[in-house]
């Protein structure tokens, strides 16, 4: 596949309502949408800003400028060349680069006429279930958010913790209270916690039937994490202490969680998420796809991605519905599931962008 050209845009999008977590709150969502062209065909991707990897918008556009004449004008037989390309020309930047990974996925599968979680290696499968994020709020609104959801089809939900450890609880057990024992709950911590309340929390959670409880104590806390995911009655799940197959064998070999949140943003892209997932496989630590403040663009990719790796299990790919004004429609979403598009590609344009 030869890369004939290269554009992106800066997209910024309100959020429908502030997004709190342990570690700050946001109002709104920035994306840079990615164009490449390839022959007469057209794929999109989308680098998003975030905390985990560092990144502003400012970074990605000069990573982007940084990346396309590396790129652009070549001939890329495989996924890997086009992934090693971009390492070549520049270390670090993964939301960047994730954003050109994307787009170039898609030129290849719509190369090959096929979805694209079929072209990554899915079967017949198209959907599977995601959870929905509730922030850090009071308790009445975060039981009133629950209600809605489930109300409106979710069987999943995630709770975001790690300021309040008591307060945490009280909304956790509510939420259980008002959706009942069949609503699937997650919770994330977003390090925001020691590890002696996390330990306090994990009882707690584990006695309301909570799944998993996401990166509790801070990144670097090795030590701290294999501690907790020893003793936990709950399974203790990394995400901010993966960004690379050398992290993932750190974690592997401390036994620092028992699953692994992964992001396209975090990875770089769906051939370096990959790479990701293949460590975990090996060490027995299921998966999680999870998102940031992300387009459907990406999210599409995330699904497609999920669909066609069997380690993964759970998606937690929601942040499209809660932005005001997306790049393109919101994927399809029945019983609780995200239905992944039937087109070749990404199935996900954002023409209108580009003019």
């Amino acid at each position: 596949m030869r890369v004939d050209a290269i554009a992106y845009r800066v997209h910024e999008s309100p959020r429908t309502e502030p997004f709190v977590i342990a570690s700050g709150a946001s109002t709104s969502a920035t994306n840079v949408i990615v164009r490449i062209e390839g022959g007469n065909l057209m794929g999109f991707g989308n680098a998003c800003p975030n905390s985990v990897t560092k990144e502003t918008r400012d970074t990605i556009v000069h990573s982007l400028e940084v990346l396309i004449p590396g790129i652009r004008g070549r001939e890329f037989e495989t996924n890997l060349d086009f992934a090693d390309a971009m390492d070549k020309a520049l270390a670090g930047n993964p939301a960047a680069k994730a954003g050109l990974d994307i787009a170039f996925h898609d030129l290849r599968a719509q190369e090959r006429k096929v979805p694209l979680y079929r072209f990554l290696g899915g079967g017949s499968r198209d959907r599977m279930r995601t959870d929905i994020t509730i922030g850090i709020m009071d308790l009445d609104a975060t039981v009133t958010k629950a209600r809605r959801w489930v109300g409106r089809g979710f069987r999943a939900l995630k709770l975001k913790v790690g300021i309040e450890p008591a307060m945490d609880v009280r909304r956790v057990r509510a939420v259980r209270e008002a959706v009942g024992p069949e609503i699937e709950l997650r919770v994330d911590g977003n390090q925001g916690y020691s590890i002696q309340s996390a330990f306090a929390v994990a009882r707690e959670l584990a006695a309301l039937g909570v799944v998993v409880f996401e990166q509790p104590l801070p990144a670097e806390d090795l030590n701290g994490m294999k501690v907790l995911t020893e003793s936990s009655p709950v399974s203790i799940m990394a995400d901010e202490m993966v960004l690379t197959p050398k992290d993932a064998m750190r974690v592997r070999w401390g036994g620092c969680a028992k699953a692994v949140n992964l992001k396209l943003m975090k990875h770089g892209g769906l051939r370096r998420a990959s790479e990701v997932d293949t460590v975990c496989e090996s060490a027995g630590l299921p998966t999680m796809v999870g998102c940031m403040g992300e387009s459907v663009v990406s999210n599409a990719a995330a699904l497609a991605f999920a669909l066609a790796r069997g380690n993964v299990r759970w998606a937690d790919l929601d942040s499209h519905v809660m932005l005001e004004q997306d790049v393109a429609p919101a994927l399809r979403f029945e019983g609780g599931d995200l239905v992944a598009p039937s087109g070749p590609g990404l199935g996900v344009r954002a023409d209108a962008l580009f003019g």
